[in-house]
């Protein structure tokens, strides 16, 4: 694991991003799974110090006080405070009742960056040996792929408690900043502001003409969003019919997921084919980088690349192989990595200073609804006694766009959870925009059967 020999550290230009938008609006990832069989909250709590002693970033706090080394700014800081588990008890079973205490509260309140760590943990129990495992980690120093990696990492350590080792004093300290790893030539590019100006795929001569974007019922000032959750989920038979049908097509699930999504807005806004929309797409960088970042090492390796996609809707194949082929492209041009360089320039100090870089992403940003999928992600099904089903995660959405999607596809299952900023999109039209983007997927993968 890439270390440096410092305990305390500035931001990064991208860290400090996300830590200011999660000032305005609260910008979370959170993790799932559920466990069966019997887990007292005190191996929990055991397991969530191993967890903490393994991982220098989860023993930090970060303080907006000035350095006598590189004066004022957001750094990160030792704390010796341990991750809170919260405990949730229920007299009678409840399936949903993770989904609310994530739509409730674990996307709605902040982790308290200023006295750390930098993580939560919440337990649902329920009769019958059933509980339900959260951890809640802000974007800043996470990604879907990290928080699902520090779930597994807590649940390996509560079901075979590790042998004492030494103090966190005596381990390694504070990792370099992603930026530290880019490939040199993306190290120091073109810090230029977004726009969604693109090529629909068509050729050289193809205009896109104005690009649709998705329009909210009403404008809700950035410090007063809030992410809410919509849980959907696909079961194995349907998931395997649905892969088999991208196979067949010749695409990935994420192209027909973004792809549906993209018909979900275009249909709510009336838009007439061949309108065009931007659906974002954040993409992981972990393998691209100067060295390989395992799953298991924690930070934010991803960044959103778009595509300008005309709507099809009698066509959803050609969509997907669409965004398919133009995130490949994308990435191929290194587009993943300007946002840093933006960010580097162009950045905030913190919330004070943001509002210019916030209302020109709202209204000129690539794209304000995306899908995020991790892809396959490989989880226990089985530790000891316990068994092991549903990992999956949630991404908050703060002042970046107004729809959104976490996919996960773990323990024989496609997680897909649709998250939203309340009020600008009312619940009645969020559920509409959910259940079409849902049809969609379903109808398609029906009619290549």
């Amino acid at each position: 694991m890439n270390t440096s020999t410092a305990v305390t550290r500035a931001l990064s230009p991208a860290e400090r991003w996300y830590w200011i938008i999660d000032q305005l609006s609260t910008l979370n990832v959170c993790a799932r799974v559920r466990i069966e069989g019997e887990l007292p909250a005190a191996v929990l709590r055991s397991a969530l110090g191993a967890l903490q002693d393994r991982h220098p970033m989860l023993r930090l706090a970060i303080t907006e006080e000035p350095s006598d080394v590189s004066g004022a700014g957001p750094r990160f800081v030792p704390t010796s405070n341990a991750i809170p588990l919260r405990e949730v008890t229920l007299s009678e079973p409840d399936d949903a009742r993770w989904v609310r205490e994530v739509d409730g509260h674990e996307l709605a309140e902040p982790i308290d960056w200023r006295s750390g760590p930098l993580a939560r943990a919440v337990l649902i129990g329920q009769p019958g040996q059933i509980h339900d495992l959260v951890i809640t980690v802000p974007h800043c120093i996470s990604d879907g792929t990290t928080a699902l990696a520090l779930l597994r990492q807590l649940v390996r350590l509560a079901a075979e408690p590790p042998a004492p080792g030494p103090s966190p004093a005596e381990k390694e300290s504070v990792p370099v900043p992603v930026e530290a790893l880019f490939p040199a030539h993306y190290r120091v590019m073109s810090g230029a502001l977004p726009d969604r100006a693109a090529d629909d795929g068509d050729g050289p001569e193809a205009d896109p003409g104005e690009v649709g974007r998705l329009e909210p019922g009403k404008f809700v000032p950035f410090d007063q969003r809030r992410t809410r959750l919509l849980h959907r989920s696909f079961a194995s038979p349907v998931l395997q019919s649905l892969t088999t049908a991208c196979r067949r097509e010749g695409v990935t699930l994420h192209g027909v997921l973004a792809a549906a999504m993209a018909c979900a807005v275009a249909r709510d806004a009336g838009a007439p084919a061949p309108a065009h929309f931007a659906v974002g797409s954040p993409v992981s960088f972990r393998d691209e980088l100067e060295r390989p970042v395992s799953e298991d090492e924690v930070g934010c390796f991803v960044s959103a690349v778009h595509s300008v996609v005309r709507y099809q809707p009698d066509d959803l194949w050609s969509m997907a192989r669409f965004i398919n082929r133009d995130i490949a492209e994308r990435r191929q041009r290194g587009e993943q990595y300007s946002v840093f360089s933006l960010l580097a320039d162009q950045g905030p100090t913190g919330v004070a200073d943001s509002e210019p870089l916030v209302q020109y992403i709202e209204e000129h940003g690539s794209f304000n609804f995306f899908v995020s999928n991790i892809g396959r992600f490989e989880f226990p099904g089985k530790l000891g006694a316990w068994g092991l089903s549903g990992a999956q995660f949630v991404g908050g959405i703060s002042v970046v766009g107004y729809f959104a999607s976490s996919v996960t596809t773990s323990h024989g299952q496609l997680s897909w959870n649709f998250t939203y900023i309340d009020e600008a999109i009312s619940r009645e039209r969020a559920e509409r925009l959910v259940d079409d983007s849902v049809r969609a997927v379903l109808a398609a993968a029906e009619a290549a059967a």
